[in-house]
């Protein structure tokens, strides 16, 4: 699971005026986009969708918003009988 550390960490590598294009997601981005389709989901479940987007990217699609949506349509599709308890009684979608 990549942090801001982690990448920090990382473009030390490269020299300062080296030109890069990089892009950065959060759990934030996923929230708001959960409050958006009106769902209710946690700070975790967010850094969930952030770390299977990291690790399941295509180079040749990128990360877009129908990324994270189709990580919140995923959460979605849990039956709420396979939630755990004290999710489920609160409203959450969650896994």
């Amino acid at each position: 699971m990549p942090t801001v550390a982690s990448v920090i960490k990382h473009l030390k590598g490269y020299k300062p005026d080296e030109h890069i294009a990089i892009a950065i997601w959060c759990e934030e981005d996923v929230l708001g986009r959960a409050e958006e389709r009106d769902m209710t989901i946690t700070k975790e479940q967010a850094q969930s969708i952030i770390d299977q987007m990291d690790a399941n990217q295509d180079a040749e699609l990128g990360i877009t918003w129908d990324t994270i949506d189709a990580g919140l349509d995923e959460l979605a599709s849990v039956p709420v009988a396979q939630l755990p308890e004290s999710i489920a009684d609160d409203g959450s979608i969650a896994v």
